[in-house]
This record gives structure tokens, sequence and C-alpha cells, in this order.
């Protein structure tokens, strides 16, 4: 049980994924969808799948009843009844999957409401994958009639980049056509990589109708879903064996110019006490920072402020500030307030942003805003109340509302927002491949902001806020959980493990700030007492650290220094390298459920210092040890990382 807790930081084990193969068409069958479905090893969709809305957004669970799985050579089939409830109510939905070695794929679905059941959609749900169809053509059958020649843009829609559609058409590579054909209601297509997901969903019903709306107990419709891929190409492109070895060369260059961001900690001023009483485990992050996020209207007080003036004191972190207000014209009276309280307690901030309250919420493209100060007044009022402090903007929420409500360009000093990876999917794979979808939001806000140095986070793998509802989702049973903000990966080594990944992908865009973690609480470094129960770390000392605390401490170390040039040659696994006194330094982590050996070349003799399930109590009971604790890198730097393994090398002898 340790190890599971170890690796996810809960004892529930997500089901095992089925792989499927008909010929060269395979997919995998996860919890009552299709996942990765290729066509000779070529990723053709993400996936299908069926999902019920109830109004508020909410996703109930498919309870899967009569599942049947059929496979041979030439084809595989799936059936199972689903049964969706929301509260009393409950559509029962008849699903079936069928994939054929000639390339078609049919999914389709009966749906039959026990009760009437309000919902804001139901249906059939297809991902396209980001490879393949981003700056690509493809074509488009309307359901209202004709076709359109379309090209994906590499900028994120802040909408929805297609409407009205019957079939889609792409090309991930010459010679191959992929055709979806969609039945049973009009689709649109929605860019998920506004919320980083590594996809574009096409979706039914339109969002632009009235809905909550209701299926009617007693009436049956049906959708339907039929992927039929074309290949000319196919004797020359033979479907490629998986690599059973799982090895991966990963070598290491010399330095770029490219200089690794500052590493903030989030503080939420009402964990601003709390955190007191660990400021002087926080001593290994000398040279990060804090945000320090302050909004009255959610309860925050006067004295959080200053209590959050002494921990930064008491910890050696300086503080950059957020503010929340809401007012409906003129923000003066509400940064005036803030900017007493902050010289009261003691803090020049590094930097202020300040955000209307409801930029917390979401809206949809064009939709009315409720009143408030416009991006220009709030970047006035912060120069003449707060003088010779770096002004910025953008939203408090995720890079969706940064891309519907864009600063105009040059109105701040900086620009920033946040990502969260459970909006739509919480599963672990799914977790991971959000990463997949950052350079896209990362070249999308470039364009957006110009020059504006870029600021990112908090970001974690649980949400700090929810613009969809009213809080973050409830928890209570330590799952994995869309939109929660007690995540329990966030304090195992995947939640390490994907910090690692993040930090490694944006690095290379040469963003500003980078910020993770807090000091204590769901997102904390440091282990404290909370109301909810967190196996393991209910049994071990207050004060123990979280296994994000190491990452966040090299994070720090490599900040300012210049980036090392590495080239992974595998998916699972993430890299980051700077110079340092001379030496070069890499974080590694492997970001499978599986161990991946690595091959490292390009470093002279170094030392290993491994964040993984043999090492994690250590690393939380005894994190000095642990830290000054290294093995030698084998002279051949052949090394397995173990499932969510953080791994880090340091050169011993001078940069080349």
């Amino acid at each position: 049980m340790s190890r599971t807790i170890f690796l996810t930081g809960t004892e529930l084990a997500e089901p095992p994924v089925q792989p499927l193969r008909a010929g060269a068409l395979s997919a995998s069958y996860d919890r009552g969808a299709l996942r990765w479905i290729r066509w000779r090893d070529q990723e053709v969709l993400r996936g299908i799948s069926f999902l019920v809305r109830t109004p508020g957004w909410g996703t109930p669970d498919a309870e899967i009843s009569d599942l049947e799985i059929r496979e041979d050579e030439a084809a595989f089939e799936i059936r199972y009844t689903a049964h969706y409830r929301d509260h009393a109510s409950i559509v029962s939905v008849d699903i079936r999957f069928s994939g054929t070695a000639e390339g078609r794929l049919e999914a389709t679905a009966t749906i039959e409401p026990e009760t009437s059941f309000e919902t804001n959609r139901t249906g059939f749900v297809v991902l396209h994958p980001l490879d393949g169809v981003v700056g690509q053509r493809l074509t488009v059958e309307h359901a209202s009639g004709g076709t359109e020649e379309f090209v994906m843009p590499e900028a994120i829609s802040p909408g929805q980049p297609l409407f009205d559609i019957r079939a889609i058409t792409h090309s991930p590579r010459p010679g191959l056509s992929v055709s979806v054909r969609l039945e049973g209601d009009v689709f649109e297509m929605e860019d998920h990589r506004n919320w980083s997901d590594a996809s574009f969903k096409t979706y039914s019903r339109p969002i632009g109708l009235p809905y909550p709306y209701s299926l009617e107990a007693g009436t049956t419709t049906r959708q339907s879903v039929l992927l039929q891929v074309n290949d000319s190409s196919a004797l020359a492109q033979p479907a490629t064996a998986a690599n059973a070895n799982n090895v991966a060369d990963v070598i290491v260059g010399g330095e770029t110019d490219i200089r690794l961001p500052r590493i903030g900690i989030g503080l939420p001023a009402s964990l601003a006490s709390a955190s007191l009483e660990v400021a002087s485990t926080l001593a290994p992050l000398a040279g990060a920072h804090l945000l320090l996020r302050y909004d009255p209207s959610a309860g925050d007080k006067p004295e959080d402020i200053r209590a959050a003036g002494e921990f930064s004191r008491a910890a050696g972190l300086p503080i950059s500030f957020e503010l929340l207000i809401t007012a409906e014209s003129d923000p003066d009276a509400e940064i005036a307030e803030a900017a007493r309280l902050l010289t009261e307690a003691g803090i020049t901030p590094l930097s202020v942003a300040v955000f209307p309250k409801q930029d917390e919420n979401s809206f949809q493209p064009g939709e009315p805003r409720p009143p408030a100060p416009d991006e220009a007044t709030i970047h006035q009022a912060i120069r003449k109340l707060l003088p010779g402090v770096a002004a910025g903007g953008g939203t408090p929420a995720f890079f969706t509302e940064f891309n519907r409500k864009r600063p105009p360009a040059d109105t701040y000093d900086f620009i920033t927002h946040a990502t969260a990876p459970t909006v739509h999917a919480a599963d672990d794979l799914s977790v991971i491949e959000t990463l997949q979808s950052l350079p896209h939001i990362l070249r999308s806000a470039r364009a957006i902001a110009g020059d504006a140095p870029h600021h990112i986070g908090p970001i974690g793998i649980g949400a700090r806020l929810n613009p969809y509802g009213a809080g973050p989702t409830p928890n209570p049973d330590n799952g994995r959980v869309g939109l929660a903000a007690a995540d329990p990966r966030q304090r195992a080594l995947l939640g390490a493990a994907w910090h690692v990944g993040y930090a490694a992908t944006v690095a290379p865009y040469g963003i500003d700030t980078l910020v993770l973690g807090a000091p204590v609480g769901p997102f904390g470094l440091v282990s404290t007492r909370q109301t909810y129960a967190r196996p393991w770390w209910d049994d071990a000392a207050e004060g123990s650290l979280y296994p994000l605390f190491h990452v966040a401490a090299d994070l720090v170390a490599a900040s300012g220094n210049r980036q090392l040039a590495i080239d992974v040659a595998h998916p699972h696994i993430a890299a980051l390298g700077w110079v340092s006194d001379g030496r070069r330094q890499v974080i590694l982590a492997n970001l499978s459920d599986e161990p991946v050996t690595l091959r490292l070349k390009g470093l002279g003799l170094s030392s290993i210092r491994r964040l993984d399930a043999e090492n994690f109590a250590a690393a939380a009971l005894d994190p000095v040890l642990f830290r000054d604790t290294t093995a030698s890198l084998p002279t051949d730097g052949v090394l397995t990382l173990d499932a969510y393994a953080v791994a880090t090398v340091l050169e011993e002898g001078a940069a080349a």
C-alpha cells in the first residue's frame, strides 16, 4: 500500500488500460472510452468517449454494466450499458465500439432516460490530437450543408474554431486520410489547448443553444461516430514495434542563451499565519520569492498581510503581490488600502498584479461581463499608488480566461496566468498529457503579450480556484477528482515528476517566472495537519517534506542560470539542465508508471540523488541527510528511473 501512496498519494488504483488491435488499427479501452486510436502506430484520434454534463457542468461517472470485449486479428468490439445519475435523475446509454482491420471504427450510443434528466450536454466527445492537426488543412462538412477547407491555427482560439460539424477529415501525414463522421446531433469543436488539454474536442450540443435542456423519460435518441482511415502509403509505412526494453538516450550538450525562470512559491493570504511555523524549513529555497494573493472579498484579513510580512522575513523570501478587487469603475480605494497594509507590514513587493474579482470566473468569447475597471485604469492606479513597482496584469485564473480577455499590448510590465491539468479529465495519464499543450500556450501568450515578461502560476495538479463553479470540487475520498484543490498526487511522486516536466517544457520559451506550490496546505511543500485525510502523511511527523519540496529546491538552484541543450529520445522522460559554479547539473523525471532505463551521455564523472519510492520516506522525514546523500553515476551513464522518479545529476568537473 505504501508504494501506491508514494506514487500517487492515494490507495485508489486506476483500472488497467486494455489494448486492442485489429490489423493496423489499434486503440486502448479505458473505463468506457477508447483512447489513443492509432493506424500503424500513428495516432489519428486521441479518444472517443460518451459524456453527460449536468447543470453546473458536473460530470457524473458512468456506472458500467454488462461489459463485453471481443477481439481477434480482424476486428474488436466493445459493448456495455452505462447509467449516469444526477441525484434522483438517471439516464441509461447502450454503447458499442467496433473496429476492423480495414481501418473502420464505429461508435454508437442509444440514449434512454429512465427519468426526466436535466443536462447541459449529453453525447459523444471526439478528441483530435495536436500532432497532425495544428497548422494542417482540415476538410469540414457542415451539418447545414456544404464543405469548408480550414487550416487549424497555431494560435489557440479563445472560442470554438469550428461550428456546425457533420464530418471532419484530416491528414496526419502524406498519404494518410482520416475521416470522422458524426450523426445524431449538430457538433462543434473546442480548442482544448486553452485548458492545457492536449487535444481538440468535438462535441454536441452547440454551446450557443439554451442549456440546461431536458432529456424526457421514455424518449430514445441515438448518436454515432464513424472513423474511416484511408492509407495510400500503407506499404511504405509498416507498423512499428513498441520499445519493449523501455530504454531512452538522454544527450546533454552545452549552454544555451536561455536563462531559467525565477521560482515563486504561492502564498494564499489565508495561509500566511499557518505558514509561520514552517519558515525555518524553507531555508533551502533561498533565492525564491513568495507570491502573496490577497482577496478581501473571499475573507482575507489585514492581519493576513501582517502575518505574510513576518513569514517573509523569517523565511528570507521576498514577496510579489496579487490583489483581487471588486470595484466596478475606480480601483483606487482598494489598491490604496492594499498599499497601506503592505507598508504597515514592512513589505516592499517585487511586483504587483491587480485583477477584478470577476476575472476568476469563466466567460464565453463575446459574452457580456459585469462592470469592472479596464486594464489601463488598473495599471495607472498601480503606478500612482505603488510607484516604482513592476505592475502586471492578465488573469488570476487559467490561460483560457487570459485568451478571452486579452490585455492591450504594452499595458503592463508583465503578464500572468495559471494553468490546471484537471479541468476536463483527472486520470493520471490525462494529467501527464497536459504537458504536451504547454508550448502551444506559451506561443499563443507571447503573440498576445508581445515582449512583456511572462509569469506563469501558481500551478499544481489540483485547482486553486474553479472558474466554472462556486469553488474547487470537494474530494472527501482522496481520489482523482477534476478541479479539486486537495489532489492526492500533489503530495506524491507523480506530482513532483509532473512539476519537473512542466519546468522542462516551459524553460526553452524564456519565461520570466514560474510559481508553484505553497508553504503548507493542499499545495504545500511542508506537511502539516489538515482537515482531510492524507494516507501515510497523517502518521508522519508534522514538518515532514513533500516530494515537491525537493523539486522546488532544485529549480530554485537552477533559477537564473543558463539552460543546457538536452536531447531526450523518449516521450515519458523530462530533463532540464543548467550550469552552476562551472558545473553542469541535470534534473530528470520519469512521467510514467513503469521504470525507464536511461543512457545519459555527454556528462563526465557525476553524482546522482534519486527521489523515488525507495527513498520516499528518507526524503520526507530526514530531508537534510537525503539532500546531502548522493551516489556515483555509473561511468557508462546508465541508470533506471522507477515510476514517477526524479533524479538530480551533478557533474563533478568543470563544464566542457
